[in-house]
């Protein structure tokens, strides 16, 4: 135990003096990469101001020899001095140059033509800009092109092409680079060096209050309490070990704090299960009241009806067997769950479908608040999921839209596929909401203005619910709005990659007769 504790201790004098180093190394870092940026640029500076020189020197003398030799200021006098030019700015001290004219070719018979290199300044000099690159053909070696347009009384006649060696510039700034480098090395190895001597000094006090810790901890391991050691560790009165102190004391309290850790998990337990019983409770409530809804909703216009609309008949017991059919499905999931043994296998759902489905379910509903459903789902919107979850979030979306939507005005389901992924969105026109309400409205229990909804008793779950399900189905949604316009809320999923391409038909305010023909036609099939 002994052996382990003092490489500890080691390991914090190492981490003490890597840390600080490390923080030293990044500022000299820092500082050689600033003098660096800046030595290259003051070259830089200085090869332009050099080529700047160079540039009006070479008009004023390409200026005087067409004087002199009387040539015309225009393209063609410049290549009959070409030569001329060539051999007064050589003499003058300018070194290699080539003389071109405005299409790039060379004018001056010179051996050393083949070995120009070809860079970015001459592509820059064709379109009418003096321009320069540099290049480094060895390691000490450095040369800059420079090629600038002739262009006199606004008259471009040719272009001018130096090549001038900076290797002593190049050289010159190297140098001080590695000066540079070797000084910031001996400052960080000095600084290193220093670092290690004062944090073994600041820690070897460590070393006695660890040994007077450990009796503190062997007494306590046998119900007792060295009151002569606790007075030394308090007379000790340094505050730089309060770290390595603060470890032995943690064995001290381990046992203590075992004790609370335990009665602080057992009670994070039964809450938990407490919160869980109750939500299950209330999402299953809230999920049994939309379909009782719709069936109570049928059974209604069919006893109002008297059996003389065959077509509400056939649509209100068809509506009626299938919401009937999906509470027997919640009672099973109830049983599997009372197992603990719940496993919801995924399968290809097109939500189109699914959507056009939940469309006609609460078409009716809609129409008794004096507004009808749209559909926009012309095409299939193949996903990996459990349709009924993906059904149950639907329909929330629905029924809210029709809660909180203005009588006569539409609510529009509409979906396509973007990029790999479906997107599916329920949009409603009214009230709308605020930035408030758009951030809290998926909150579990979050209603917004109660006055406003056409129905009361809502647990506020619904939205809740839905974000869970996408969740589960690794998607998304959210809501955009506008207050006092309208309201969209959006879900996204992953696109399938397998589907059947087929036709969906769209339901609009009148188009609920044509989905149920449709699925007529189906079941006779």
């Amino acid at each position: 135990m002994s052996r382990n504790k003092e490489s500890f201790r080691l390991g914090i004098r190492f981490q003490m003096a890597l840390t600080l180093s490390a923080v030293f190394l990044a500022g000299g870092c820092i500082l050689y990469g600033g003098i660096h940026a800046r030595l290259w640029n003051n070259q830089e500076a200085q090869i332009i101001r050099e080529l700047q020189g160079i540039q009006e020197n070479t008009l004023i003398y390409v200026r005087q020899l067409l004087m002199l030799n009387n040539a015309n200021n225009d393209e063609e006098g410049y290549r009959q001095i070409a030569g001329d030019i060539a051999r007064e700015l050589k003499i003058f001290g300018q070194r290699n140059l080539w003389v071109l004219d405005t299409g790039g070719e060379y004018l001056n018979n010179n051996r050393q033509i083949q070995e120009v290199e070809v860079t970015d300044d001459l592509t820059q000099a064709l379109s009418g800009n003096a321009a320069f690159t540099m290049s480094y053909p060895a390691a000490d070696r450095m040369l800059v092109y420079f090629s600038m347009p002739v262009t006199i009384e606004e008259n471009t006649l040719g272009i001018i092409r130096y090549q001038i060696d900076t290797s002593q510039l190049f050289l010159q700034a190297k140098e001080m680079e590695t000066m540079v480098y070797q000084a910031v090395a001996v400052v960080f190895v000095l600084i290193f060096l220093l670092l290690l001597f004062f944090t073994n000094r600041l820690l070897s006090p460590v070393q006695k209050l660890t040994k007077i810790s450990r009796h503190v901890v062997r007494d306590l391991s046998r119900e007792q309490i060295n009151m002569q050691m606790m007075a030394q560790l308090a007379d000790s009165g340094r505050r730089d070990e309060v770290g390595e102190m603060s470890r032995n004391f943690s064995i001290m309290l381990e046992m203590i704090g075992s004790q609370f850790q335990r009665m602080q998990t057992d009670r994070d337990r039964i809450m938990k299960l407490m919160g869980s019983r109750q939500e299950f409770y209330n999402n299953m409530t809230h999920e049994l009241k939309t379909p009782l809804t719709t069936i109570q909703g049928y059974a209604q216009l069919m006893e109002a009806d008297h059996g003389e609309d065959e077509q509400l008949t056939s649509q209100g017991l068809q509506q009626i067997l299938q919401e009937s059919t999906r509470m027997h499905q919640m009672v099973l999931q109830l049983l599997e769950m009372s197992d603990k043994s719940i496993y919801m296998e995924r399968r290809l759902v097109d939500l189109a479908r699914t959507g056009i489905s939940v469309a006609q379910a609460l078409d009716i509903k809609a129409k008794r608040y004096e507004m009808w459903i749209e559909t926009e789902l012309s095409e299939a919107l193949p996903v990996w999921g459990v349709e009924e979850r993906l059904r149950q979030v639907l329909i929330n979306l629905v029924d809210n839209a029709i809660k909180y939507g203005e009588s006569r005005t539409p609510i529009l389901i509409k979906g396509s596929i973007k990029k790999g992924y479906v997107l599916l969105a329920v949009r409603n026109q009214g009230k709308g909401l605020n930035p408030e309400e758009r951030e809290r409205i998926f909150e579990p229990f979050y209603r917004v203005d109660k006055a406003y909804s056409r129905e009361q008793g809502s647990s506020g779950l619904g939205l809740s619910i839905c974000r869970k399900i996408m969740e589960e189905h690794e998607g998304k949604i959210y809501v955009r709005s506008r207050p006092g316009a309208h309201t969209v809320f959006y879900i996204r999923l992953k696109a399938a990659q397998e589907s059947a391409p087929r036709t969906v038909n769209s339901v609009s305010n009148s188009g609920t007769e044509a989905f149920v023909k449709e699925r007529r036609n189906e079941n006779q099939a």
